[in-house]
């Protein structure tokens, strides 16, 4: 039997603990805040360790949740951490528009000492650097510079094209796993018109560049963690030591840039590319004398970014929409038609107006990105400067949002709401026809964010998935085959929508435009 000092020790410890608890997951309770029912020590971040699903679409089920479902903002505890998810279109818009200011942040962050290409890009970069960096670098996603670029795109396409002639066939048609042939197609698009640099990873799937890319997005479980802690618990990043940018990624970037940057300056040819913007961006720390090791690891950041965000968010859109136009035939005949139609117009080659415009296929895009929003949810910080009233949620609660606080948007739940989406589950492109796009309320529908801190190259990864379909479904036609998944079961380990176990699907080379072609 233990001493009495010791079992006094454990009751005073046990009654501690319990007093804790008590008061630290009665927050929510006491601010009358509807929320959603933590664990001790661990708050609502079950699923982080059943790995059910990954935190970031747990955000869309606290959105869902019966008990919450009349709620303008729910309060949730990561670990012991009080954080809100909001649900209120109008609490929405004052986050990421009317109160920018107040939430310039977000609430995600990577170590700066030790991840300099994680922690400098314009993703995880903080304010006020971050909008000095963002005004310097918008040049490149300009209507004109991207107009610019697309002759450069236009040839990536034909890449594919020829690539998918070398698949060993059955008849007409072969079955394989469609990211990985849409990985190939957009690293090699974003290789030539960020860096003008001739990847070939559609020739060769084991180069360098599709092979870093592959890492980045290889969703180990240590990954998972490291993703979890930057989002989530963003204060331990030091000391944990996490890196969302490896070592051996962050060594080719450098040594990449360094390069492209150096025969750029010598060479002084213009591309209107990102090269271009970085050079100028270096030139002129140059001249103010503020160029270092440091500046020089910021605009690596940014080469990181564009490469990995740039490959995987349109490789992804290109998946999706394959995926549900195998489902339904008779939408992919609409679509195949049109593009023909198009191709038969302009003699086989689209013009960049053409392309941008063509009604059913940028009907078709915007629902698979309502479906499947790349990045299931937008995280912010709240920060208000001194003298400057902090945030609240009235009229719907008597409550002030503190200083730090994160704030999530769960925009996969958002874009499925049968509130604002009837029949929310179904693949719709009609739901963006002229005449319907129009009645959308506004916020339901930002797969590339919303405000001044949303996706800025959006432009770019919509022309670069429509221009991979197009050359894709120009002669062949997909449909479902025997290791095609009848619902899709996203990765619990990826903090992007990536579907758990590839998608295959049959490619039919029916040669719809080569037949017109060689009439």
């Amino acid at each position: 039997m233990l001493p009495t000092d010791t079992l006094f020790l454990l009751a005073a410890l046990v009654g501690l603990f319990y007093v804790w608890c008590r008061y630290t997951y009665g927050y929510w309770q006491r601010h009358k805040i509807p929320y959603i029912q933590p664990i001790p020590l661990i708050g609502n971040t079950k699923v982080m360790f059943t790995l059910s699903k990954s935190f970031f679409l747990y955000l869309s089920d606290v959105y869902d949740d019966d008990k919450t479902s009349n709620a303008a903002a729910v309060g949730i505890y990561i670990f012991n951490k009080p954080a809100l998810v909001l649900r209120e279109p109008e609490l929405i818009k004052s986050v990421l528009i009317k109160d920018f200011q107040k939430f310039s942040n977000r609430a995600g962050a990577c170590d700066p000492h030790g991840d300099a290409l994680g922690s400098n890009n314009l993703f995880f970069m903080r304010n006020p650097q971050w909008k000095e960096l963002r005004t310097k670098i918008s040049p490149v996603f300009t209507t004109g510079k991207i107009k610019n670029m697309y002759p450069l795109m236009t040839e990536i396409g034909q890449e594919l094209e020829t690539n998918l002639k070398t698949y060993a066939k059955s008849g007409d048609s072969f079955v394989t796993e469609v990211k990985e042939v849409c990985a190939l197609f957009t690293t090699d698009m974003i290789a030539s018109i960020a860096f003008g640099i001739k990847a070939n990873s559609l020739a060769n799937p084991n180069g360098e560049f599709r092979k870093q890319g592959r890492k980045i997005f290889d969703f180990t479980l240590r990954r998972a963690i490291d993703f979890s802690i930057a989002f989530f618990y963003p204060n331990w990043v030091s000391k944990l030591r996490i890196k969302l940018f490896t070592p051996e990624f962050s060594t080719f970037l450098r040594g990449t840039i360094s390069h492209v940057m150096a025969e750029r300056e010598k060479s002084k040819a213009t591309r209107n590319d990102l090269i271009d913007v970085l050079v100028n961006i270096k030139k002129e720390a140059i001249e103010n004398g503020e160029y270092n090791a440091k500046m020089q690891d910021v605009l690596a950041a940014q080469a990181a970014l564009f490469l990995t965000a740039g490959f995987e968010t349109s490789s992804s859109t290109m998946t999706f929409t394959l995926y549900e136009l195998s489902k339904r035939p008779d939408l992919q005949k609409r679509l195949r038609n049109e593009i023909y139609e198009a191709l038969v117009a302009e003699n086989g080659k689209l013009s960049y107006e053409t392309i941008s415009n063509l009604p059913y296929l940028g009907m078709v895009v915007d629902e698979v990105l309502r479906l499947y929003p790349v990045l299931p949810f937008l995280d912010r910080q709240h920060l208000h400067k001194d003298g400057e009233s902090p945030f609240d949620l009235k009229p719907y609660y008597d409550y002030t949002v503190p200083k730090d606080m994160s704030v999530y948007i769960p925009l996969f739940a958002i874009q499925r709401d049968p509130k604002y989406w009837p029949n929310p589950n179904t693949f719709d492109p009609e739901r963006f026809s002229p005449e319907n796009k129009n009645t959308h309320p506004p916020m339901a529908y930002m797969p590339f964010g919303n405000g001044p801190r949303n996706c800025i190259g959006s432009r770019i990864g919509l022309l670069q998935s429509k221009l991979g379909l197009v050359h894709i479904l120009k002669d062949h036609y997909v449909a479902t085959c025997a290791k095609t998944p009848e619902e899709i079961t996203f990765d619990p380990f990826s903090f992007v929508l990536s579907y758990k176990d590839g998608i295959y699907l049959r490619f039919v080379n029916d040669k719809l435009y080569e037949r017109s072609a060689n009439k």
